[in-house]
């Protein structure tokens, strides 16, 4: 849905420029005219010099028809990682968030790849290792890890695809509702839906790199904290409402697993029955 035609400039002047303004900056408030202009989302409108404040341009996935694809890909990956503050305070120039959304599908798809072809190597490197210096009993061995690591190299791209983007989607739209919800109850929300799922989708960023061994298991911290810091640039707010938006729901969703676990093992027990008396 459009947002509602703003028209508290009309007869104001820019305030940089003296000429007429068209457009108020929904950050700072002030007058601006067309060559203050650095976002145009209708309703959303942000001037250069709010813009400053981030990157300074647009990010470089909102521009890759100009950058190119795969440069545009990298860079953005780079600095939602490098420099989130920065980057998640750099107002979008598009309308729709399903770039942002298609870049963090990417983003775990392609990490998922990585990591089925890495693992894949590591198998069939080690069956090769165990059949070269292993003796007679050990070869099956070495031949089982050596085929089925070339089974997990040839099927990863499949693999891949299967549980990438449907996983990375699913994802990014219930960690937005969840984060989004909580804002939204404390009235800490100063962004609409869209911005928290553009948020979620880029922060899936560190993801392209749980192909690396022992490394790649902490990139699901790194992610929740470009959370935290995402939606408190996006949102204004404070970092412990942030990290309340983001941590909040896993914490819930994490006990309430332990929870029914507890309670179907409590079940289990309450129904054997009793031991025989000596």
């Amino acid at each position: 849905m459009n947002a509602p035609l703003d028209t508290s400039h009309e007869g104001a002047s820019c305030g940089a420029h003296g000429v007429a303004a068209t457009f108020v900056c929904t950050r700072c408030g002030d007058f601006g005219c067309a060559a203050c202009l650095f976002s145009a989302v209708r309703g959303r409108e942000v001037c250069a010099t709010c813009a400053q404040k981030g990157l300074g341009e647009p990010i470089p996935w909102e521009r890759r028809a100009e950058v190119g694809n795969v440069r545009a890909f990298w860079q953005t990956v780079k600095l939602a990682m490098g420099s989130p503050s920065r980057f998640f305070r750099t107002p979008t120039t598009q309308d729709s968030v399903i770039g942002a959304v298609v870049h963090g599908v990417l983003t775990v798809t392609i990490g998922l790849f990585l990591s089925y072809v890495v693992a894949g190597a590591l198998v069939l490197l080690s069956g090769g290792a165990i059949a070269a210096i292993g003796d007679d009993t050990l070869a099956p061995v070495g031949a089982v890890l050596g085929v089925y690591g070339c089974a997990m190299l040839g099927l990863s791209p499949l693999l891949a695809l299967m549980a990438g983007p449907a996983n990375a989607l699913f994802g990014q739209v219930i960690a937005a509702a969840c984060a989004h919800g909580v804002l939204a109850i404390a009235k800490k929300s100063r962004g609409s839906f869209e911005d928290t799922l553009r948020v979620c989708s880029y922060s899936n960023a560190p993801y392209l790199f749980t192909f690396i061994p022992l490394l790649g298991s902490f990139t699901w911290f790194w992610v929740v904290g470009l959370e935290v810091i995402g939606l408190r640039e996006v949102h204004r707010c404070g970092t412990d409402w942030a990290a309340a938006a983001a941590i909040g729901y896993r914490v819930v969703f994490f006990l309430t697993i332990v929870g029914g676990y507890a309670l179907l093992v409590l079940g289990m027990v309450a129904t054997l029955p009793p031991a025989p008396a000596p």
